[in-house]
């Protein structure tokens, strides 16, 4: 394809005292020789050497702040705020992308007009980017609700119109951000597609099996189910189980590779 017909990509990195990890990011951005990319860093203020990571950088960064926000959400929405980009994803600040992931989104988004999301698999690693196992995601809304609220936001993009659609980020939300934001997509109507192979690499932190941690994300995902989806809130116990039960199989039908996977993410639970 010609290279000068790719779409732009905006992708918005949010940090706070992420610098063990932050170098890293943004090199697997801006490394990987995609020409229309805008790459926006919104850094919270951090105290740790971040911002001297973010200016050995900054004559490639399209955009940069630090300065005290509002949280994690918060700066995601500041972030694309400003993008300008009709293609837009972000990408936390302990991830990293896969090798030639932009060229891959790019190039399907300029073929494909009436897509509105597209996103792939991703390799989850340890805190010193070892491969722990691969996440193999289905996006569809039956089984974010009923069987796994995973979302796969590191390996996901998606047209600006959706996004204005959608509403944004909620910056109210501290975990669940991009499950709500999804739900938003696909209760538009997105058309959506998974690309083959992996996009990201996910950082699996000890810290993110905390109780706390989970219990606030579970907390948020269970409260947007009331709030997007009240009938499906509403249901018995038992009818929930079922449905459950039925769109596992979905799952595992459509995506057998999914079935290692979870094996993997329980044993690493």
């Amino acid at each position: 394809m010609n290279r000068s017909l790719l779409p732009k990509i905006s992708i918005v990195t949010p940090s706070f005292n992420q610098g063990d990890y932050l170098e890293e990011t943004l090199r697997s951005v801006l490394e990987q020789d995609y020409p229309n990319l805008e790459y926006i860093v919104m850094d919270g203020g951090s105290t740790d050497g971040s911002v001297d990571i973010i200016r050995k950088y900054a004559d490639r960064i399209s955009h940069w702040k630090s300065a005290k926000d509002a949280g994690q959400a918060d700066a995601i929405r500041s972030g694309f705020a400003r993008a300008t980009g009709g293609i837009l994803g972000w990408l936390n600040s302990d991830d990293t992308l896969a090798r030639g992931t932009l060229s891959k989104v790019g190039e399907y988004f300029a073929a494909h007009s009436g897509v509105d999301l597209v996103y792939g698999d991703l390799n989850l690693v340890d805190i010193n980017g070892k491969l722990l196992y691969t996440a193999r995601p289905l996006l569809r809304l039956g089984i974010l609700v009923y069987e796994n609220s995973f979302i796969p936001q590191q390996a996901m993009y998606w047209r600006r119109s959706l996004y204005e659609r959608a509403g944004g980020v909620d910056p109210s939300l501290c975990f669940a951000m991009d499950f709500d934001l999804v739900v938003h997509f696909l209760l538009e109507g997105a058309s959506v597609r998974k690309l083959p192979g992996v996009l990201a690499n996910y950082r699996w932190h000890p810290a993110a099996k905390s109780s706390t941690i989970r219990d606030v994300l579970e907390k948020e995902v269970d409260e947007l189910i009331h709030r997007h989806l009240p009938a499906a809130a509403a249901e018995p116990a038992w009818r929930r189980f079922l449905k459950k039960m039925y769109y596992r199989g979905m799952r595992y039908t459509l995506e057998p590779r999914s079935l290692a996977s979870a094996l993997m993410s329980r044993i690493r639970n």
